[in-house]
């Protein structure tokens, strides 16, 4: 009985592991023409230490599930494709925003990708998507092409929805740049500038624009607080009051002009930018 029992259990295991897989939108062999599938492995949330070492932090830290990795070939060019299944759209739109740097150019085919000449990644419903070519050249980059469009066609997940105020007109020349972020390594990765405002508070949620306002840089943040009393020490970090009858502050700082704008007990709208321009206050009244 208990080998009976084992065996169960075992195929079990199996056809989860096996369901699992089938989850992703993964290349198969008959995908595209001459395409040979040379390796393919996933990883969990242990086993991505063995193969992104030093890496694997940040990923646990948006929300990780699994990794499928594939490495293909055809007519003597190799790319690998990396699919990070994430917990959420969310998290598989963060850890592509503060992954993916100069983009050459972006496809039409989703919303959230950046094209370059060795890498194409996206982020699309969960998934984070990273196709790298090893030389750079035309060929591996079209086959590139031709992958990634094979693998988005594959995912039917939901896009991000975006607060509110990045839609407006004023970011449409610097949307493409925001970021989001769900812990302090992000931060630190790629927001030092606001790294001491955050450093201890254990649960938030970013999501940033650094863009330029009537010629004046400006980082454009819309923050979320799990716990309200956070609220309270962001807010002397940065050496703000919040009008209780407006929900909304300002302040200029040596060089440094912020503003603020309460959402919720514990969501706001943070502004910090160059000093010298109550213009920005003009600006940012007009889509709050």
């Amino acid at each position: 009985m208990k080998t009976i029992t084992k065996i169960i259990f075992v195929l079990l295991i199996n056809v989860c592991l096996t369901a699992q897989v089938k989850d992703f939108p993964k290349l198969s062999g008959n995908d595209l023409a001459g395409l040979t599938i040379v390796r393919e492995q996933t990883f969990d949330g242990s086993s991505l230490w063995g193969y992104i070492n030093g890496g694997a932090d940040i990923f646990l830290e948006y929300g990780f599930d699994k990794l499928m990795l594939q490495e293909v070939e055809t007519g003597g060019l190799k790319i690998k494709i990396e699919i990070y299944k994430m917990s959420s759209p969310e998290s598989a739109f963060g850890i592509y925003s503060v992954s993916h740097f100069k983009c050459d150019e972006l496809s039409t085919l989703i919303k959230y990708n950046c094209l370059s000449q060795y890498q194409i990644q996206c982020s699309a419903g969960p998934y984070y998507i990273s196709i790298i070519n090893t030389n750079g050249s035309l060929k591996e980059r079209e086959l590139s092409k031709s992958i990634f469009e094979k693998v988005v066609s594959k995912i039917n997940g939901d896009e991000i929805t975006l607060p509110q105020i990045f839609s407006n007109d004023i970011f449409n020349d610097s949307r493409k740049e925001i970021k989001y972020f769900k812990g302090m390594l992000g931060v630190q990765n790629r927001l030092m500038e606001w790294y001491d405002y955050f450093d201890g508070i254990e649960g938030f949620e970013i999501y940033v624009l650094p863009a330029k306002v009537n010629d004046n840089t400006v980082y454009v943040g819309q923050i979320k607080f799990h716990i309200d009393s956070d609220v309270s020490i962001f807010l002397n970090r940065v050496g703000m009051k919040v009008n209780p009858s407006e929900k909304y502050s300002t302040k200029e700082s040596g060089n440094i002009f912020r503003v603020i704008k309460m959402l919720s007990n514990n969501e706001l709208i943070f502004i910090e930018g160059d000093n010298g321009s109550g213009k920005l206050l003009d600006s940012f009244k007009q889509i709050w």
